[in-house]
């Protein structure tokens, strides 16, 4: 079992911040790491950056590093699809896949990466985790336009997609203490004064809680459901997009993870984008791909080991 990493967009910063995370990773980090991209891809980055490297039929040898790699040589749609679709394949076969950024416009017919994955695998109920040191927040809904949330957004919903999305969590042996869901309205609601929505995320919690015994609260009025947050395991679940992501990325920054829940396989990725104006300079901050590429080695273990590995979380 392997993490497979796919290259993303050729001129984004992906690879450039791949390759500074490997030069601070281990020699027993590195062995579980499979890179998909194309040679050339490969070369102008590296050149960029200013790296003595050499190339070889399997592998990439990055200042004396060895990179096992798969190389790709003919694009289908973009370079970015296509390491996306053979990555998708290898961990099928067992593993943790790794998406380095990309644009939307690098996919068929879809607006991005778990979009791509909703079409492809038929599973409405995937769901979009983001982690990071302190702070984990799941979003109910990723990108839906804000009217149509109260139509989506029903009990059934809601239960079902928690219900899957936190099996996932828990196949995985993720440490969760704590698991609190945000309303849909200001204030939740305010006890059907500001709209009778949230009913349904009480509704729906009281069935969680008697089928699979987590520990889960709320509706918490979005604006402070943060303040109930007690340890950097309990997990806070927001019900679209920017109400957690607004959250997320202002405390964390970049340093984070987006995991996507309900794959065959644990999918990790950095919570930044491609960052072209970046491309080429040498300047793009590493750090939020060596947070997630070790939670992404952290996961294999986890799999590898089963429930009984001792393996830590990277948080702190």
């Amino acid at each position: 079992m392997k993490v497979y990493v796919t290259q993303g967009h050729q001129e984004g910063i992906g690879l450039e911040v791949f390759f500074k995370t490997i030069l601070m990773m281990s020699a027993s980090e590195i062995q579980n790491i499979v890179l998909l991209a194309f040679p050339a891809s490969v070369k102008k980055t590296l050149q960029a950056l200013n790296l003595p490297f050499s190339i070889t039929d399997s592998a990439l040898y990055l200042a004396g590093i060895e990179i096992k790699t798969e190389w790709l040589s003919r694009v289908d749609f973009s370079e970015s699809l296509t390491a996306l679709d053979l990555g998708m394949k290898l961990a099928e076969s067992g593993g943790v896949l790794f998406t380095l950024p990309t644009s939307k416009d690098q996919f068929k017919n879809s607006p991005g990466h778990t979009e791509y994955f909703r079409q492809f695998y038929h599973r409405e109920e995937l769901g979009m985790f983001f982690s990071s040191p302190k702070l984990q927040v799941l979003l109910l809904t990723d990108h839906l336009p804000i009217h149509s949330l109260s139509g989506v957004i029903t009990e059934e919903m809601i239960f079902k997609k928690l219900s899957h999305n936190l099996a996932a969590l828990d196949s995985w042996n993720w440490p969760t203490k704590k698991i609190l869901v945000s309303g849909l309205n200001p204030h939740a609601g305010e006890k059907g004064m500001i709209g009778n929505e949230d009913q349904r995320v009480t509704d729906a919690i009281k069935r969680l809680t008697a089928k699979l015994k987590f520990d889960v609260s709320g509706p918490y009025p979005g604006d402070t459901m943060l303040l109930e947050q007690k340890s950097p395991n309990d997990l806070l679940i927001y019900l679209f997009h920017d109400q957690g992501l607004g959250v997320f990325k202002g405390l964390q920054g970049f340093i984070g993870s987006n995991i996507t829940l309900g794959l065959p396989y644990p999918r990790v990725s950095p919570d930044h984008g491609t960052s072209f104006s970046l491309f080429g300079k040498n300047l793009a901050d590493y750090r939020g791909c060596a947070f997630s590429l070790r939670e992404a080695i952290m996961l294999l273990k986890r799999i590898s080991h089963g429930k009984n590995s001792s393996h830590q979380s990277t948080r702190s």
